[in-house]
Formats: C-alpha cells, sequence, structure tokens
C-alpha cells in the first residue's frame, strides 16, 4: 500500500513554493533531478506525473481471430482511446472483408482509412481534445429523449416506417456513444491533454457509468423499435407506460445533471407503476412490455448515477 506523505510547503525567492517529492517515487519512475514532471490542477488538487510516451498503436493479425473478432476488437480499441489500429495478413485480404472493415468508420466518429495495401489496412482515429464531455452527454441525453417521444408517437398509431426510423436513428447515436465513452476513456488516462479542472475523478467515474446506463437504454429502445413494428395493436397499458417512462427520464436527467433531488420519490413511484402496466397477464406484444420495464429501470439507474454524484466528502 501507498504511504500518504505529508510535506511542508517552502517559499523560495521570487514568490514560488515548492515541495519534496518522495525519492521511491523517483526511483520507481526513473526520474532523477533534472527531469521534467507534469503538474496538472484538478478540481483544486494538484496532480504530479512523469512525462512518458502513450502505447496507442494495436496490431490484430487477421490470420489468427476472425472478422467478427477484428470488428470487435476495434469497437474495443476505439473506445478505449487507441490512435492507431492496423490489421495485417500473411495473404491477400479480400475487398469483401476490406468494406466490411471500412463500414466501420459509419460508427467510430474520427475512424479514417490511413493506409492500406494488399495485406493491411491502418486505421487512425482523429480525436477533438477540446470537446466539452458534459456538455455533450447532455447532448446525448437530449437525442435519447427524442427517441423515446418518437417511441411512444409510434405506440399511439403504429406504422411500421415509422418504427424502421426509430430504429435506424437509434443505431446512428451509437456512433456519439463510441465518441464519449471514448473521451472518458482518453480524460481518464491523458489529463494532462484536457481541460478538466473543475471534474473530480469520482464525477468522471459516476459519468461513465451514466454513459453506460444510457447506451444500455438506447440498446433496448432499438430492440423495442424492432418489436413494435411486429405488433398488430399497442395495449393502451403499454403506451401509457412509455409515457411514463418519457416523464423519468426527463426528471432521472434533472437529478444526474443538476442534483435535482426532488424528483426521487416520483422516479421510483412511477417504475412501479410501469412495472405494473407493462407486467400485466392480459395485455398483447408482451416483449415490447418487457423492454419499456427494462428501460425504465436505466432510468432508475441514471437517477441512482446523480444521487451518488451527489454525495460529497
Amino acid at each position: 500500500m501507498e504511504k500518504n506523505l505529508r510535506r511542508r510547503i517552502q517559499k523560495i525567492k521570487g514568490g514560488s513554493y515548492i515541495i519534496t517529492l518522495p525519492p521511491e517515487w523517483i526511483r520507481r519512475n526513473n526520474l532523477d533531478a533534472k527531469s521534467e514532471v507534469l503538474v496538472i490542477q484538478k478540481d483544486g488538487e494538484l496532480l504530479i506525473k512523469p512525462i512518458r510516451k502513450y502505447s496507442s498503436k494495436k496490431i490484430i493479425n487477421l490470420d489468427e481471430v476472425d472478422i467478427e473478432t477484428v470488428k470487435y476488437l476495434i469497437n474495443v480499441y476505439y473506445m478505449q482511446g487507441i490512435s492507431e489500429i492496423e490489421i495485417i495478413s500473411q495473404s491477400v485480404i479480400s475487398t469483401i472483408i476490406k468494406n466490411e472493415l471500412k463500414t466501420l468508420q459509419l460508427y467510430l466518429q474520427g475512424l479514417i482509412v490511413e493506409n492500406e495495401s494488399f495485406n493491411y489496412i491502418r486505421f487512425r482515429i482523429h480525436d477533438n481534445a477540446y470537446i466539452n464531455l458534459i456538455e455533450e452527454m447532455k447532448n446525448f441525453a437530449n437525442k435519447l429523449e427524442i427517441l423515446l417521444e418518437d417511441l411512444y408517437r409510434i405506440a399511439e398509431n403504429p406504422v411500421k416506417e415509422m418504427a424502421i426510423d426509430l430504429k435506424n436513428r437509434s443505431e446512428e447515436l451509437y456512433k456519439l456513444y463510441n465518441l464519449l465513452i471514448r473521451e472518458i476513456a482518453l480524460i481518464s488516462q491523458k489529463e494532462e491533454e484536457f481541460d478538466i479542472k473543475n471534474l473530480p475523478t469520482k464525477d468522471l467515474i459516476l459519468y461513465a457509468i451514466a454513459m453506460r446506463d444510457m447506451g444500455r437504454m438506447l440498446s433496448h429502445i432499438k430492440t423495442a423499435s424492432s418489436v413494435i413494428s411486429e405488433c398488430k395493436s399497442i395495449p393502451s397499458e403499454t403506451v401509457i407506460a412509455i409515457q411514463k417512462v418519457i416523464r423519468m427520464f426527463k426528471e432521472a436527467r434533472e437529478v444526474f445533471f443538476d442534483q435535482n433531488m426532488e424528483y426521487i420519490r416520483n422516479i421510483r413511484d412511477s417504475m412501479k407503476e410501469i412495472n405494473k402496466l407493462a407486467s400485466s397477464t392480459e395485455i398483447e406484444c408482451k416483449e415490447l412490455a418487457r423492454e419499456v420495464i427494462r428501460i425504465g429501470s436505466y432510468c432508475i439507474a441514471l437517477m441512482d448515477d446523480g444521487v451518488h454524484k451527489s454525495v460529497k466528502l
């Protein structure tokens, strides 16, 4: 376990202040008296980090893994902040496989083909270091709310074309979701490259959890949009449940982003009502009802994230 060491601040000529650094830390990071370090201001604290190079490239051998695993790994590397991904093979990579890999550019913002030849394709990811994480998360929540409202419109008046459109827009929103997960991963590892003065580590963790919860909500909206097109008629109980979920989500957003705790009781009571409405044994289109319950459960999760974020030691 690392020791918590107290240091007395000392004043030197010119009005500056200094503290000494633990010799164990210096040795462990291969530093000496002439080494430079990064000093980062973060939420009223100073974070001292050695200057180091990041491992920002990954190579995937197509001879060792199947194409679906390759696509999965590219998604993971993208969201965890890798900036260069190269896919190689001993033999010629077919046009079909290359095109399948290139379609990932539609879902991973900033991903571009930097170079390619017969037996390799290299992707590079361009980042915007000036992105405002919190504002973009609010933007994501706004788009999620519109999808929920459109789900309600389709439930009131089922039209297959509208359901298909909702499903397509749900898939498109994953692009912003993936980008925000990537930004959180980068901020947590490269504090020196981002403006995070007022973003405590605890809050960053909760923003990551909130994005996960809203991402799962998006997944269930997408499934609901597919299911709803197969329903001949939508029971009124399910329509009312969707309406209540929309209100739950709006209130959960208030709790998370603005720490408005007055909605906690409303959100919890609404979840009980949704369970009663959507779990009725007499209603039709049960799969849609189950998806509505799942969406509601992630509204509860988002509320919980906000309540936890409001607690400070």
